[in-house]
């Protein structure tokens, strides 16, 4: 390839990295329409060494925030559900990732979890991690994302520890869930104790 292809290729890579919101992530699969994974890859380092974005992992990048306190990490949780759509696959915060999502731990677990209907990984961003392990499919039979999450969040407590602080803790998570009309038809698919605590909490988001 002439050096004039790798320049356009180079200037287009960084006139859409510039374009992109803070905290946008790319992949080196973003691109390899325009040319090599390798080219690709040499031009985003050139935008690393810029400090125009950040290299999280291996082929993935991210463009930098910057607060008035200093650069504020990309949230793992935003870079998993990329990596999702760029898999085409579903995803679920399992495990202390849902109960402190939910708020019913507060613990920041070093590994951020997931279950997906892909296949089982772990990713490694900085001294975090990101791990995906692959679930049966009836983990995913639900319409909104509360529920699954109540439930994935449960399993991790287990029935016996949950007391009124987290019951307390889900209803104000209720409270915001952008999908009450079908909290009453989700919290079926899930286990029945788990149906025991949760039907009373969203009987008065029935019609």
């Amino acid at each position: 390839m002439d050096s004039n292809k790798q320049q356009q290729i180079k200037a287009t890579i960084l006139k859409r990295i510039e374009e992109g919101a803070a905290h946008s992530v790319f992949f080196i699969g973003d691109f390899t329409n325009l040319g090599s994974a390798e080219t690709v890859r040499k031009a985003l380092k050139e935008a690393s060494d810029m400090g125009l974005v950040e290299h999280i992992a291996h082929g993935i990048y991210a463009k930098p925030m910057i607060s008035r306190f200093g650069k504020v990490p990309v949230p793992l949780e935003a870079v998993a559900m990329e990596i999702a759509a760029r898999d085409n696959v579903q995803i679920l915060p399992t495990g202390l990732t849902a109960a402190n999502i939910l708020g019913v731990s507060t613990q920041i677990p070093l590994t951020v979890s997931f279950i997906t209907t892909g296949s089982s990984r772990v990713i490694n961003v900085g001294n975090r991690k990101i791990g995906f392990r692959h679930a049966a499919p009836r983990n995913f039979n639900y319409e909104g994302p509360t529920i699954p999450l109540i439930v994935q969040a449960f399993r991790e407590l287990t029935e016996q520890n949950i007391r009124a602080q987290e019951i307390s803790a889900v209803s104000k998570y209720l409270d915001k869930a952008p999908d009450k009309s079908i909290l009453a038809k989700d919290i079926l698919n899930a286990p029945m104790w788990i149906q025991n605590i949760i039907k009373p909490l969203i009987k008065k988001y029935e019609k």
